[in-house]
């Protein structure tokens, strides 16, 4: 994971050094509002610990102006593993409802607050006794960074606020409850955006 997140770090860091010397096209929006489209998606699939997941993660909103806009992320999450011969599979499903203000326009990079809250639940298929329902209430600062016009790359990189039972990634109870700042790699979501 240590090599993925430094080599991303490095890729985006030629990344804004070419943007300083040839200068990339910027693309103002020609409206003020219009729908925006997006979201991620992650699959990885671990033979020496015989592990599946697949995170799913659609999301759309509307923009008002150019400062602010508002949406709703909708998650899916499906992991498969193997423990002692017997195949573990937990699905996971989460709302998300935000309002997004974009605090700094600079050329093809746009820097936004999203303030929101989410709720999720998890089942396990084998045991549902260690069903969970968690909520959060937070902000998550991001980037979109303007590939052509009306098509983005976004990422939303850390967390803010409080969790009751809400649950990230795989460090369980790290992050789950309380109030606090959190930059970990199971907060970042890197992902696309279309604008109409």
């Amino acid at each position: 994971m240590k090599k993925l997140l430094l080599s991303i770090f490095f890729l985006s860091s030629a990344f804004c050094a070419s943007a300083q010397n040839d200068g990339l096209p910027f693309h103002e929006h020609d409206e003020e509002t219009g729908l925006f489209l997006g979201g991620s998606l992650t699959y990885w699939n671990n033979t020496d610990t015989k592990a599946s997941t697949l995170q799913l993660f659609p999301e759309m909103g509307w923009r008002f102006n150019q400062t602010w806009a508002a949406g709703i992320m909708f998650g899916y999450g499906f992991d498969s593993e193997r423990v002692g011969g017997v195949k573990n599979i937990t699905r996971i499903y989460k709302v998300s409802p935000f309002v997004r203000y974009y605090y700094m326009h600079r050329g093809p990079f746009n820097l936004y607050l999203d303030g929101g809250m989410g709720f999720n639940h998890s089942k396990p298929e084998q045991n549902t006794a260690t069903k969970r329902n968690g909520y959060e209430i937070g902000i998550r600062p991001g980037v979109c960074v303007d590939l052509a016009k009306g098509f983005c790359l976004c990422m939303r990189m850390g967390f803010a606020g409080y969790r009751n039972n809400y649950f990230v990634g795989e460090e369980h109870e790290v992050g789950d409850n309380g109030f606090g700042l959190r930059f970990a790699p199971e907060e970042l979501m890197i992902g696309l955006e279309l604008e109409f």
